[in-house]
């Protein structure tokens, strides 16, 4: 039997789908809350149960060879920080704990490119010791955390590895990540502009990010890490590409990075109010102003990691999203 944690979300039900695909059809997929339509058709068993319990997680991980932690908390406005120290932080230890007292063959741990985070004009890549970094954002710091908590396992006789994925984005987004809020909107472009400012990073298709934790898996060394990465767009390459992809011009203009940063402070009240999903804060304009150089020379050398072009990953999210609105409508 294969775990996997996060299940229902963006990568997990995608890595499920592959493992599936792949012949591995013992899969005991985690998941939190009551969405799961869309990996069903891939579970031999679905467990229901918060990652911060740590009796759940016991219970889910008995039986288990191998584990694939996925599951975590992102908060884009920077509330709810207790939660996402329980999640990022507590759920990854219970993982680790359950995995040594079951002796699982191999944790697969998903951490997060913000865990490795590094300056302006500094290289990002796996050379850097996690222990060393400070990232400025309360979710780098919990994914910091977490990863140190598996890395010290694999002191203790634990075979884990760990990846770090980019910005995610491609089909399959069932549950409306922050980036598939972002391209909806620029697909039904209803507004009479779009404003977006001089920002851009390391986008990477969810599919090759499955792709990675499976190499990851199947190929990558006791106690190491793999950076997960596809390549550096800006957000005007982004609103270009779902132009060509939706067949549609998208009205837009560009604004200052200052007034962005002052609008993203007052955002989190005006999203509270109208009770509409964030998609602009203070920590999404800082990842899109941040460091974007990241290389994932070694998953490419050690694993045969091969990133796609962006431009197939947004053809097939416009599709992907087409066909997903053609068959709620029915």
């Amino acid at each position: 039997m294969i775990l996997v944690t996060g299940a229902s979300g963006h990568i997990g039900n995608v890595l499920a789908a592959l493992l599936y695909q792949n012949g591995y059809k013992d899969l005991r997929l985690m998941v939190r809350g009551s969405c799961t339509a869309h990996i069903e058709p891939y579970a031999k068993e679905i467990v229901r149960a918060d990652i911060c319990d740590e009796d759940a997680v016991m219970k889910a991980v008995e039986g288990c060879s191998d584990v694939f932690h996925l599951a975590a908390s992102i908060q884009l406005t920077g509330a709810r920080k207790q939660r996402l120290h329980d999640v990022n932080v507590g759920g990854t230890r219970n993982v680790v704990k359950a995995c040594l007292a079951h002796g699982v063959k191999r944790l697969v741990h998903v951490s997060s490119i913000h865990a490795l985070e590094q300056g302006i004009g500094c290289a990002v890549d796996e050379a850097v010791d996690v222990a060393d970094c400070r990232p400025s954002d309360e979710y780098g710091r919990t994914k910091v955390l977490g990863t140190q908590a598996v890395l010290e396992a694999c002191e203790k006789g634990l075979d884990a590895v760990v990846v770090y994925p980019t910005g995610v984005i491609g089909p399959f987004d069932y549950r409306e990540s922050f980036s598939g809020t972002m391209f909806r909107k620029y697909m039904k472009s209803r507004s009479p502009v779009h404003f977006y400012f001089d920002g851009g990073y390391d986008f990477v298709d969810v599919r090759d990010v499955a792709d990675g934790i499976y190499r990851a898996w199947k190929y990558g060394e006791k106690g190491q890490g793999y950076i997960i990465s596809g390549s550096v767009s800006s957000l005007e390459d982004i609103i270009r590409a779902v132009e060509q992809a939706a067949g549609h011009e998208i009205p837009r203009r560009k604004v200052p990075r200052a007034l962005v940063k002052a609008v993203a402070l007052l955002a989190p009240a005006y999203y509270a109010i109208a009770r509409k999903k964030p998609v602009l804060s203070k920590y999404s304009v800082d990842v899109l102003m941040s460091n974007s150089c990241i290389s994932c020379g070694k998953a490419q050398e050690k694993l045969g990691y091969r990133p796609r072009p962006l431009i197939k990953t947004i053809r097939d999210i416009v599709r992907w999203q087409r066909a997903l609105k053609a068959v709620q409508k029915v």
